[in-house]
């Protein structure tokens, strides 16, 4: 689970998603914008750096 720090727009929600559930291992992705939580299930193992990588190219920051 990833807390996001500032808000999402409609469009980044989606992207994000949609590219997080393409990376290897992962089965589920959800984001809840109210809440600015990612929820990511995976199936295999998935390192965090991938995601966080990922997020940052989205412009997506994670609070620490």
């Amino acid at each position: 689970m990833f807390r996001l720090e500032n808000p999402v727009s409609a469009g980044v929600c989606d992207a994000v998603e949609r590219q997080v559930g393409n990376l290897s291992g992962v089965s589920f992705c959800d984001f809840d914008e109210a809440a600015g939580l990612l929820i990511v299930t995976a199936r295999e193992p998935v390192e965090r750096a991938d995601v966080l990588a990922l997020l940052d190219r989205l412009d997506c920051r994670v609070a620490q």
